[in-house]
């Protein structure tokens, strides 16, 4: 556990001290729990959005070729006579 002293009133305070002991001055910032944060402060909320974005735009194109694929393979079947 480290020291350090207490810019206030200069008594040795360990560093994982949110207040000092002695005089109470605030030494860490509190931190809002994560529900308190707004959704856009969210550290995934704008992976969540690249992802949904991309999956929006790819999925047309995904299932224009898969029925494209789909047609290719039909109309072979159907013009060889196989």
């Amino acid at each position: 556990m480290a020291l350090m002293k207490c810019p206030e009133c200069g008594q040795n305070v360990s560093t994982q001290a949110r207040t000092c002991p002695a005089c109470g001055y605030p030494l860490k910032a509190e931190q809002r729990p994560m529900h308190e944060q707004s959704a856009l402060q969210s550290p995934h909320v704008w992976g969540r959005v690249a992802r949904a974005l991309g999956a929006w735009l790819v999925t047309p194109w995904i299932a224009k070729l898969i029925v494209a694929l789909a047609v290719c393979v039909l109309a072979y079947f159907m013009f060889t006579g196989k």
